[in-house]
């Protein structure tokens, strides 16, 4: 699996309207995904300029070896509550899980 995060300058703002103000809150987006796809074995992560979907900003583009031909991939947006990341972190746990296939 790939995750492409949007780097475009729409995403980044959003994705850090709702950053943490002070040094005991959690971690950013950017750091949440890259600590889940370090604990990954073939998970990729992608910083990506825009996606073209500024209006589910900041989105995330997740894609899979396993996708069919015509597909894509699966667009993510906007991610920025606790739950939204939790559940992004989730599908890339379980893309890294036996029985699925890896980018």
């Amino acid at each position: 699996m790939t995750v492409a995060y949007c780097d475009g300058h729409r995403c980044r703002a959003l994705r850090h309207r709702t950053s943490p103000k002070t040094p005991y809150e959690p971690a950013g987006l950017a750091e949440i995904l890259g600590r889940a796809v370090r604990a990954s074995h073939g998970v990729v992560l992608v910083r990506t300029e825009c996606l073209g979907a500024c209006h589910r900003a900041p989105a995330l583009l997740l894609l899979a070896a396993a996708d069919p031909a015509g597909r894509r991939g699966m667009l993510i947006g906007p991610v920025e509550e606790r739950q939204h990341i939790d559940a992004v972190v989730d599908l890339i746990r379980k893309a890294d899980t036996p029985g699925h296939d890896k980018t």
